[in-house]
């Protein structure tokens, strides 16, 4: 009947898989025929070799499992049409009719009409044996067998989401305010970084969402020496005051004392910690504090009165610097000169969070503050001198490093080059190398950016 449509393999096609199994030879699909059964259905017979009336012939574009099922495909293109299909068949590369096909009736309209569609056609291929389709042979299409494909579709699934899991735990990344993927949700492999190589990859924005990363700032240190602290230094136009503190190092890093008390007029200063004050009930001149411990006085406790730690007043430990009726300050009474030295530092600082990735494809994640003085790369007075700003992952952690190189990004070694020139090299695999010591040698430096210094006066 007209509404019954089925595939049979022909009796040309059954021999044919009869010997592909017994002798392993290929068993080629090749073309897929469309008829229009000259207007009318008909019986499909085993014993075709050709349709009633063929009006397109297309190469298979591919084979595949549905539900068990083998199925070879084509497409009918657009630009085909003015026909009825009512027929099909499936023809080796010999044109051996190895399939026919009792099709549903379908238009394909002819492209002038208006009505404009490509047409996908799937035949069913009658296997005798599973294994036939491992036989399958067509040099246009690629195959792939029943358990290749399961295996392949099952690997998709576990690799892939799917639409419906967009905005669901472990779905699709967020987007920021900006539109992009925070940081945080990309993903990281741990042999090779998705991140552009050899590149500063993010780094934290200013208001506007301009990258904020570098700043410089230039800090001058004066130079003073007291009769008991020794050398300390502070920055230029340091206001001495109580609870100031003053440096052992021009750097400004290592804390050397705390003023307590300080008169600049005379250049009286005394440095200490103030600690809590205990009076002896029993004896008016005997006193504690919290880190002294037992002190003792000759008269009444106030400030300037001489410190003893014992009664017999013969081990004096200090005056008292600071009093009021709880805490209390005993430290030496000192004098401070200015010395008229001034140290000047050049600080460039690379504010975190930042993230890197090496020309190895290594990806960092900065999340201290970075800081290089850079006052000793000043040219002399007059000049200027360029730099480029790389930061490292070293013995001792991440650091920034200033050279006045020049970067080469090329696939092959730069003809003219000189020492601390880096050279990016945009080959599989990726690396970088620094020159020195008259050879190329590997580094993870990577550029982050770049400032110009100008001579002057110290």
């Amino acid at each position: 009947m007209a509404d019954e449509f089925y595939s049979l393999v022909t009796d040309i096609g059954a021999i044919k898989q009869i010997e592909s199994v017994r002798d392993g030879v290929p068993f080629d699909v090749y073309e897929i025929a469309l008829g229009d059964s000259n207007g009318s259905y008909y019986t499909p017979q085993t014993n075709q070799t050709a349709l009633r009336n063929e009006v397109w012939r297309g190469l298979i574009e591919r084979c595949e499992w549905v539900d068990n099922k083998f199925y070879c495909v084509t497409t009918v293109p657009a630009s085909v049409g003015g026909f009825t299909v009512r027929e099909a068949g499936v023809f080796d590369s010999d044109n051996n009719l190895i399939v026919i096909t009792k099709f549903p009736e379908t238009t394909k309209q002819d492209p002038e009409s208006g009505t404009v569609k490509q047409l996908t056609i799937r035949i069913e291929l009658e296997l005798s044996n599973s294994e036939l389709a491992e036989l399958v042979v067509n040099p246009n299409i690629q195959l792939v067998t029943k358990d290749e494909l399961t295996e392949t579709l099952t690997e998709i699934d576990g690799t892939y989401q799917k639409v419906e899991e967009k905005g669901q735990p472990l779905g699709y990344a967020p987007l920021d305010e900006n539109n992009k993927i925070p940081f945080p949700f990309i993903p990281k492999l741990d042999t090779k970084s998705i991140l552009t190589p050899f590149c500063l990859n993010s780094c934290r924005l200013d208001a506007k969402g301009n990258p904020n990363l570098l700043s410089c700032e230039t800090v001058k240190v004066d130079k003073y020496t007291s009769t008991g602290l020794g050398v300390f230094y502070t920055e230029l136009g340091y206001n001495f005051e109580k609870d100031g503190i003053v440096y052992a190092d021009t750097e400004l890093t290592i804390p050397k004392g705390t003023i307590v008390a300080v008169d600049t007029s005379t250049n009286y200063i005394a440095f200490g910690n103030i600690e809590t004050l205990t009076e002896d009930e029993n004896n008016p001149n005997h006193y504690s504090a919290t880190n002294i411990g037992d002190f003792y006085i000759q008269s009444t406790l106030a400030v300037g009165v001489q410190c003893f730690s014992d009664s017999e007043f013969t081990n004096l430990i200090g005056v008292v610097t600071y009093l009021n009726l709880t805490k209390i300050c005993i430290s030496e009474d000192e004098n401070y000169t200015y010395d008229g030295h001034i140290t000047t530092h050049i600080y460039i600082t690379a504010h975190a969070p930042f993230t890197y990735t090496t020309a190895q494809s290594k990806t960092h994640d900065v999340g201290e503050d970075l800081i290089l003085d850079v006052v000793d790369l000043c040219p002399e007075a007059g000049q200027t001198r360029n730099f480029n700003l790389f930061v490292d992952n070293g013995d001792d952690g991440y650091e920034l490093i200033a050279l006045s190189n020049t970067i080469f990004t090329q696939m092959i070694e730069p003809d003219i080059y000189q020492t601390d020139d880096i050279w990016f090299k945009v080959l599989e695999p990726l690396n970088g190398y620094i020159y020195s010591n008259d050879i190329w040698n590997e580094t993870t430096s990577v550029p982050i950016g770049y400032f110009l210094l100008e001579g002057g006066e110290e």
